[in-house]
C-alpha cells in the first residue's frame, strides 16, 4: 500500500482495514485470490478519462464522507473480475457491479470494527464529483495473480477525520490510566490524566426506564399492540447509562417535544466512569 499524504494512526489503521476487508470481499466476488501490494505503482502516462468515483457516507458513532477513485481502465479490470467477462468499455452495468462490490465490502467491514468504534454504517453509492472535503488522501494497490495491479485513491473527509483522531488520543488516554493503575495499585492516577484533550470526544448514552426477561416465544408472539411490562414502577427514577454502565439517575421530562433527563444522582465521580 503507497500512501501519498501522512496520515495518523487511527485514520490509516481506518484505511488500511477498510481497504483489506474490500479485497476479502473482491476475492469471494470473482473466485481468485487478491491482495495489496507495498510495491510503488510506475509512472503512467496521463489519463484524459474521468475517474469512477464511488461515494461511502458513514453514518451512527462515526459520521462523515470517504470517497474511492479508480482510473477508468482499472475499474475495468476490476468488473472483468466480478462478472467474469471480458469488459472493453465500462458502463452502466459493470459500474452496479463495482458499488455492489464496496458495498458489501462496507458492511463486513461495521460489523468487524463495532467493538472498536461502536455501531456505525456505510452507505455506498455511484459519485460523479471529486469530494470536496478531502482532508486525508491515501493511495492503495489491489494485485491478483494474473499480475493486475490496481491503485485506488482513498479520499476522507475532514469531519470522520477528527473522530478518528479523537478516538486515537481518547484510547492513548485510557491506556495511559490503565498503566498507571496497574503500577500503582490505585485508581488515584485517572485524575492525573489530560481530560482535556478528549473533552470533544462524542460518547453515546443511553436512557433506561426498565428491563425485562422475555421468553422466545413472547418475543415470537410480539404484535402491533403488544404491552410489555417493565420491572421499574411509575415513581422509579430513570436510569442514564453510558456504554451499559449506570452513571446518573433522574426523572423523564419532555423538551420541545423530546424526551430527556432532569439528573437528580450521580452515582459516581464521573471522570472514573469516562476513563476506565
Amino acid at each position: 500500500m503507497t500512501t501519498e499524504m501522512s496520515a495518523g494512526r487511527d485514520d490509516q489503521s481506518f484505511s488500511n482495514s477498510f481497504f483489506n476487508t474490500l479485497l476479502r470481499a473482491l476475492t469471494d466476488a470473482s473466485g481468485s485470490p487478491w491482495e495489496a501490494i507495498d510495491a510503488p505503482e510506475p509512472e503512467a502516462a496521463p489519463d484524459e478519462a474521468e475517474p469512477i468515483r464511488i461515494m461511502l457516507a458513514v453514518a451512527g458513532s462515526l459520521r462523515g464522507k470517504v470517497q474511492l477513485e479508480f482510473g477508468r481502465a482499472e475499474a475495468s479490470i476490476l468488473a472483468s473480475a466480478l462478472l467474469r467477462e471480458k469488459v472493453s468499455e465500462f458502463g452502466e452495468e459493470q459500474q452496479d457491479a463495482l458499488v455492489k462490490l464496496v458495498a458489501s465490502g462496507a458492511n463486513a467491514f461495521c460489523s468487524e470494527l463495532q467493538d472498536e468504534y461502536g455501531n456505525f454504517t456505510i452507505n455506498a453509492s455511484a459519485a460523479f464529483e471529486p469530494i470536496s472535503d478531502g482532508a486525508n488522501t491515501v493511495q492503495l494497490t489491489a494485485s491478483n495473480d494474473a499480475g493486475n495491479r490496481v491503485p485506488v485513491l482513498m479520499y476522507t473527509d475532514s469531519l470522520l477525520m477528527n473522530q478518528l483522531s479523537a478516538h486515537s488520543v481518547a484510547r492513548s488516554a485510557a491506556a495511559k490510566v490503565g498503566t498507571f493503575g496497574n503500577a500503582a495499585g490505585t485508581a488515584g492516577f485517572a485524575e492525573q490524566v489530560n481530560l482535556d484533550l478528549v473533552l470533544d470526544v462524542e460518547l453515546n448514552v443511553t436512557l433506561r426506564f426498565g428491563k425485562r426477561q422475555l421468553t422466545l416465544r413472547e418475543v415470537l408472539e410480539l404484535t402491533s399492540g403488544s404491552v410489555v411490562e417493565l420491572d421499574r414502577q411509575v415513581e422509579e427514577p430513570v436510569e442514564l447509562l453510558l456504554d451499559g454502565v449506570l452513571i446518573a439517575r433522574g426523572e423523564a421530562v419532555v423538551i420541545d417535544g423530546n424526551y430527556g433527563l432532569r439528573v437528580t444522582e450521580v452515582s459516581q465521580p464521573l471522570s472514573s466512569a469516562l476513563l476506565r
